[in-house]
C-alpha cells in the first residue's frame, strides 16, 4: 500500500540517512536546527507511509491548506509543494526529472516548480491520491495547476478564498472549509471527525506560543539561531503541523536560543555578525546549505523570510462556528497567502516594520519564476526599504526549487558582491 506515496519512501529513506549521518559526523552544538528538524519530519514522514500501508485514504492538499485542518479524518495528508520543495533540498537533482517530464507533457515551463514535482510524479504513477485539497490561493499559477490532476481523474475539491481581509471574508471561508471538509469525507468515505481537529489546534495553539516566543529572540544581536533555522521551519510547517514533535521541535529550539542568548553565544561556525539581512520572499529551497554559507564565510545572518514571520492569532475552539472562524483567519494570514490575497501595500508595510524591529541592514528578495503575482513589489519595496530606512535590497531572478534556472554559484556571488556594498 506504501507504493501509492512512492515519494515519500524516498524522501523517508534520505532523511533518515541524512539524519544519521549529520549525527554520526558532526560534532554538537553544530548543526543544531538540521539535526532536530530532521528528527522531526523523519517522525511526520514515518507516521504517513504506516497509515498509506494501512490502507488510508491519500489526501493530497496545499501547502495553505494546513494539513492539521485534514486531522478530522483517518487518512494520509500529502503536501504537493512541500513534497516538492524537501526533496529538491535532500537530492543532488531534486525534482528536475518530474518537472521536465510535465513540461514535456505540456504544461508551461514558466509555472511554479512547487506543483510540477508532483504532477510529474502523477504522471509517472508514483502517487495514487484519493482527493486533492486546494484553495483559490496564492495566485493564478497555483489554480491554473491544480485542475491537470483531473487527467488522472483524480477529485479535486477547491476552496474559494476571498480577496478583502475582512470580517465577512473570513465568515465566508469558514463555511467554505467546513462544506469542503464534508466534500472530502464523501470522496474518501468518511464522516469529518470535528473533535480530533479540535485537538490538532489545540496543539498548534500551544505550538504557536513557543513560535512567538522564538521571533522575538530572533531579533537579538547577535541573532542567537543559525539562518538554516528558515527552510527548516518552512518544511516542519508543512509535514508536522498539528502533531507533537512539532511542538518538541520548537521547544527545544527555543530553549537552545534562550541559553545561546544569555550567554551571547554566535550560532555555531559563525565568527561574528556582520550582516543582519531579512528576506522578504523565500530562501532557497534547491541548496538549503546556502543558508549554512551565509552563516560561515560571510557572517551574514537570515532573521527571518516568508514562512517565519506571519503568526496568526490562537484559535478559539471552545465552539465549532468560533473553530472554523479560527481557521479560516489562520488561512487568510498563512504565509504567502496573506500578501497574495490583498493590496501589495500590506506587504510593504509589514516588511518595512520588520526590518526595523530586526535591525537589519539590508534584505535580499528571491524573485521566483512561479510568483508572477509578486512581479512588481520587489521595486517598490526597494524603494519604500531605502526611502523609509535606509537600507539597499538585492534582488535575484531565480526559481528556489530548481537550480537551472540560476545556480547557486551565481546566487552566491551575487550575494558577496552586494555585501561588498554594505562593509
Amino acid at each position: 500500500m506504501s507504493e501509492r506515496v512512492i515519494p515519500y519512501n524516498i524522501l523517508l529513506e534520505i532523511i533518515s540517512n541524512t539524519y544519521e549521518l549529520v549525527w554520526r559526523i558532526v560534532p554538537d552544538p553544530e548543526f543544531s536546527v538540521l539535526k532536530e528538524g530532521l528528527k522531526t519530519m523523519e517522525v511526520s514522514l514515518t507516521s504517513g507511509i504506516q497509515k498509506a500501508e494501512e490502507g488510508l485514504p491519500v489526501i493530497g492538499h496545499h501547502f495553505s491548506f494546513p494539513s492539521e485542518f485534514l486531522s478530522c479524518f483517518d487518512a494520509v495528508p500529502i503536501c504537493i509543494e512541500g513534497t516538492s520543495y524537501l526533496l529538491s533540498a535532500l537530492l543532488p537533482d531534486g525534482c528536475e526529472k518530474y518537472y521536465d517530464l510535465i513540461n514535456n507533457w505540456g504544461h508551461p515551463y514558466h509555472t511554479c516548480s512547487s506543483q510540477k514535482g508532483p504532477m510529474g510524479m502523477v504522471l509517472d504513477d508514483l502517487f495514487e491520491f484519493d482527493v486533492i485539497a486546494t484553495p483559490t490561493a496564492p495566485c493564478d499559477n497555483t489554480f491554473a495547476s491544480y485542475p491537470f490532476f483531473a487527467y488522472k481523474n483524480i477529485p479535486l475539491v477547491i476552496t474559494d478564498v476571498p480577496f478583502i481581509h475582512k470580517e465577512k471574508s473570513y465568515i465566508y471561508l469558514a463555511e467554505q472549509l467546513k462544506s469542503d471538509l464534508y466534500k472530502i469525507g464523501e470522496v474518501i468515505g468518511q464522516k469529518p471527525d470535528f473533535d480530533k481537529l479540535k485537538i490538532a489546534l489545540n496543539l498548534e495553539n500551544q505550538i504557536l506560543n513557543y513560535e512567538l516566543e522564538l521571533f522575538e529572540l530572533r531579533k537579538a544581536v547577535p541573532c542567537p539561531v543559525e539562518s538554516m533555522i528558515n527552510p527548516i521551519v518552512s518544511g516542519i510547517k508543512i509535514f508536522s503541523s498539528g502533531r507533537p514533535e512539532k511542538l518538541a521541535f520548537f521547544k527545544t529550539i527555543l530553549n537552545l536560543a534562550k541559553k545561546r542568548y544569555k550567554n551571547k553565544e554566535l550560532p555555531p561556525g559563525m565568527k561574528e555578525e556582520k550582516f543582519r539581512s531579512v528576506w522578504p520572499y523565500m530562501t532557497i529551497f534547491f541548496d538549503i546549505n546556502l543558508c549554512e554559507w551565509l552563516d560561515r564565510e560571510l557572517g551574514m545572518s537570515v532573521l527571518i523570510d516568508i514562512f517565519n514571520y506571519n503568526f496568526e492569532e490562537p484559535i478559539d475552539t471552545s465552539s465549532e462556528d468560533k473553530m472554523f472562524y479560527g481557521m479560516a483567519k489562520k488561512a487568510m494570514n498563512y504565509p504567502m497567502i496573506k500578501e497574495s490575497t490583498e493590496f501589495f501595500d500590506t506587504f510593504i508595510e509589514n516588511f518595512i516594520n520588520v526590518s526595523r524591529d530586526f535591525q537589519a541592514d539590508c534584505a535580499i528578495f528571491t524573485s521566483h519564476l512561479g510568483c508572477k503575482q509578486f512581479g512588481s513589489i520587489p521595486q517598490i519595496l526597494r524603494e519604500a526599504l531605502r526611502d523609509e530606512l535606509g537600507i539597499p535590497m538585492l534582488i535575484i531572478d531565480v526559481d528556489v526549487g530548481d537550480k537551472r534556472f540560476n545556480s547557486i554559484k551565481i546566487i552566491k556571488d551575487k550575494i558577496k558582491m552586494f555585501t561588498n556594498t554594505l562593509l
